[in-house]
């Protein structure tokens, strides 16, 4: 199906470059060394903290969805779980339009107020771990972890650093105007009379209504604080599952104290998750595992056993254990991921009143305003 989306062979083409200058630097002997000699009794619980942190993120879910109903956070988890796997294995981030697609049929509510939500969503992502860089760069770097990188240009560093804030930046002022914006307003209309037939122009209106639905909890500052504030335990959490594994390939002994350890953690939690925004082929592989071994390099790390920890841990700690749960979710509920696919890919309109029985809302139960 995703073999003739021209944007499924971009993803391949980003990844296999990524990949390639990766194995480029691996010496294979080190690394079925270093693979053999990692302790993985901090998987187990280093799994449990990224559960967690999907947890928080279906609570944070809830809050962006709460001016439109009442959700319990129960029902978003699995929601959450699914649209997960779902980018794990589709190309192009396709999971948030699948995310979107399967709350409008579980809860029956509008895939476009859904979507718009899990946008407001990825900009709060970047937004935090640009906080944690932010934080915590400059402390390594005065405390001399930066091994080789102590000369780095500060003005080459500054303008790269300002151009992704300012970009992230852009996409929350437009959001939150886009919020702002009448459908029936002379702004609106103007584009609207583009679209050639009324039929059009009115589904057109319809799906836009729906979208600036969901931006609703954009419209004062305290909400973007508390989104905000909802963004810190995901990622701490998740950073402290890159903490934990980092136990496993000996990576703590680089560093003069555990708390040094814990600020190199959330760092490579910042670099390697924001460089996934580009368009892989799934799950971020390739660009995740190059720049999670180069920050570690840049920490003192030996490229090998980097390279060997950011492998596993991307693939084994993130990729593989919510791909196996939101499969399992899928079957427990007898859908499979070709007809969410297949229904994300029309396009995010209205759930409907009768949506398709294998989709419907009635084995998953209809009770939406329990707190």
């Amino acid at each position: 199906m995703f073999l003739r989306d021209w944007r499924f062979w971009v993803g391949v083409a980003v990844s296999g470059l990524f990949l390639g200058l990766l194995v480029y630097q691996v010496d294979f002997v080190e690394l079925r060394r270093s693979l053999r000699h990692a302790n993985y009794l901090y998987v187990v619980p280093a799994i449990a903290l990224y559960f967690m942190a999907v947890y928080f993120r279906a609570v944070r879910w809830r809050y962006l969805l709460s001016p439109i109903a009442s959700f319990r956070v129960g029902r978003l988890y699995p929601v959450v779980v699914i649209g997960y796997m779902a980018n794990n294995l589709l190309p192009a981030r396709l999971g948030e339009l699948v995310r979107s697609y399967y709350l409008s049929k579980r809860e029956h509510c509008s895939a476009s107020t859904a979507l718009a939500t899990v946008m407001v969503e990825r900009v709060y992502d970047g937004l935090t771990l640009l906080l944690f860089a932010v934080v915590t760069a400059p402390v390594l770097l005065m405390l001399g972890q930066f091994h080789g990188y102590a000369t780095l240009s500060g003005a080459t560093t500054s303008v790269l650093a300002a151009g992704v804030v300012g970009i992230f930046m852009a996409a929350l002022l437009g959001l939150t105007l886009l919020g702002k914006i009448s459908v029936d307003g002379a702004l609106a209309g103007w584009f609207l009379r583009f679209i050639p037939t009324a039929q059009g122009r009115e589904k057109i209106k319809g799906l836009a209504h729906s979208f600036i639905q969901g931006l609703a909890i954009l419209n004062s500052p305290g909400k973007h604080l508390a989104l905000l504030l909802y963004s810190l335990p995901i990622w701490l959490l998740e950073g402290s599952m890159y903490f934990l594994v980092g136990f496993s390939f000996g990576l703590d002994g680089l560093f003069p104290s555990v708390w040094v350890f814990m600020l190199a953690a959330l760092l490579l939690t910042a670099t390697s998750n924001l460089v996934t925004s580009l368009p892989t082929a799934a799950g971020g592989i390739g660009p995740f595992e190059l720049v999670a071994q180069q920050t570690l390099v840049a920490l003192g790390a030996g490229p090998t056993v980097a390279a060997a920890y950011s492998v596993f841990l991307h693939i084994v700690a993130l990729w593989l254990p919510v791909n196996l749960a939101g499969l399992a979710i899928l079957f427990t509920q007898n859908i499979s991921l070709k007809q969410l696919t297949s229904g994300s890919r029309v396009s995010p309109t209205e759930a409907g009143p009768s949506p398709s029985p294998e989709l419907s809302g009635e084995p998953f139960g209809t009770e939406k305003d329990v707190k």
